[in-house]
This record gives C-alpha cells, structure tokens and sequence, in this order.
C-alpha cells in the first residue's frame, strides 16, 4: 500500500510540475481567424489571456497584417512607433508580460473597418492542490487532460 501512495504522490507532483502546460494556442478570430467581419470583442470576451499564452493570426499573405501597438497607435490606427509588425500570414506573439496589449491590421482601411482588438494579460497564478482555472473556448493548452489521467492512474492504483 506504501508503493502505491508514493507513486499517487509521485504522478502528482510530475503533473502539477509541469505548469508550463497551462499556456494555450489562442487562434485570433477562432474559426474565422484574422479576417474583416470579425467581432473581435466578441472574440476576447469569449477567452482569458494569461502569460506565456500564444496569439496565433491566421490569414492571407498580403491582405493584412498584425501590428503591435501603443494605446494612442491603437486608437490612431497609425503604424507610427508601434512596437512590432508581422505579416507572414501564419504569425504568433507570445504574450510574455501582463497588462494590456493592443492589436490592429496595418493594411488598408482593416483597422477603421474594426479588424483591431485590445487584451488585458493576467499574470500566472501558482496553483495549490485545486484544479486550474477553465480555459475559454479556443485555447488548447491546459492541464486537465494531465490531471484527469493523473486521477484515473491513481484511482486504478487504489482498487
């Protein structure tokens, strides 16, 4: 019974170590992805943005981009002093810092026509023995696979 106890300890802990886990693929517009006709707000209520999330824009090559901007880049849709610009078409940013971010599409009229978001990025909580916080709809990180099999071992272990 001593064995089976460390082992339980054991899986959880390796479990609970892994918190890096917690990080998710954020695909920007879900299933629409980086595209005009997007309710964006829509979109960033319907996910929480924590550090070490990824943003991943998907869209085509050429008929707009991601910038990173500033708050007053933000509300200008002016690529002036913005803090970063991708437009491969298959672009990720690691959402490295807590706080707020601000994205737009520096292409064309995109950012007027409402192709822009802002996300306020929660910093990393240490879990305690308690499960992890559910992830919104898109993301596809998470521990909860790890901890349910970690649950089903352990109770196998048990009987």
């Amino acid at each position: 019974m001593a064995s089976k106890l460390s082992l339980i300890v054991a899986v959880v802990v390796v479990v609970f170590a892994a918190s890096p886990a917690l990080a998710a693929d954020l695909v920007v517009g879900g299933s629409q992805g980086w595209s005009l006709n997007v309710d964006y707000g829509e979109w960033v209520d319907g996910n929480e943005f924590i550090v070490n999330d990824t943003l991943v824009f998907k869209y085509a090559k050429g008929q707009h981009s991601v910038v990173q901007a500033t708050k007053a880049g933000f509300t200008a849709c002016s690529e002036a002093n913005s803090l970063a610009v991708w437009n491969s078409g298959d672009d990720t940013v690691l959402l490295n810092t807590s706080g707020q971010w601000w994205f737009f599409s520096g292409v064309g009229t995109d950012c007027a026509q409402g192709m822009k978001f802002t996300v306020t990025v929660i910093p990393i909580v240490k879990l305690s023995s308690s499960s992890p916080p559910p992830r919104g709809p898109s993301g596809v990180g998470g521990m909860a696979p790890a901890i349910a099999a970690a649950a089903v071992a352990a109770a196998a272990l048990l009987f």
